[in-house]
């Protein structure tokens, strides 16, 4: 693996394309507060990262910077998880086919072919898959998955199927990687929390 941090991998390697908004290279100065959150990601002294913050402060950019760093650094099987399957649709269109358009060198490592891409997964030439899905017992279950994002936690079902939280779900895909598997979750509390 190429020794970067996640965030080093983001700036050098994502190209961000918003038309009206930002087109250029990833600028980690623009979002410091980022930094530390991204690096806990790769970090063998952490067991999950959770990040808390308000609307449209680039919380879900973090998953793209880690996919990134995934697909050109240290390939690994990567799965984003998303509130409902409209809302996984939607992120693959705004912002994952963008990743792979817009940023040559995660681009250049798909995988030829119509058959190994599509809105739910996406091979590599690495042999590393990246899955797109919502949170149900068939999703969050069977699969060994060493890294994986859960966005929008506050919007997801508190218990999936009787059978727990889908961060508690999530942090079962990764028993097989001991201390290189990494549950991620972010969002912004959109309701009241009734059992701290």
């Amino acid at each position: 693996p190429e020794r970067l941090t996640v965030a080093a991998a983001a700036e050098k390697y994502r190209y961000i394309n918003n038309p009206g908004s930002y087109v250029g290279p990833m600028k980690m100065a623009v979002t410091p507060y980022l930094i530390e959150p991204l690096n806990t990601l790769m970090s063998l002294d952490f067991t999950g990262m959770i990040f808390v913050g308000p609307a449209q402060c680039a919380k879900s950019d973090m998953s793209t910077s880690w996919l990134t760093y995934s697909a050109v650094c240290d390939p690994a099987d990567y799965m984003h998880i998303g509130p409902t399957q409209a809302a996984v649709r939607d992120w693959q269109m705004r912002r994952v086919d963008k990743l792979f358009r817009d940023s040559p060198e995660v681009g250049r490592r798909l995988m030829p072919g119509k058959h190994n891409s599509s809105t739910y997964s996406t091979r590599f030439t690495s042999g590393m898959l990246y899955t797109n899905s919502w949170p149900s017992v068939t999703e969050l279950a069977g699969k060994p998955i060493g890294r994986l994002w859960l966005a929008d936690y506050d919007r997801m079902e508190d218990d999936i199927g009787g059978e727990g939280s889908p961060y508690d779900l999530a942090s079962q895909r990764m028993k097989s990687f001991g201390r290189r598997g990494m549950p991620a979750a972010e969002s912004s509390p959109s309701r009241t929390i009734e059992d701290p």
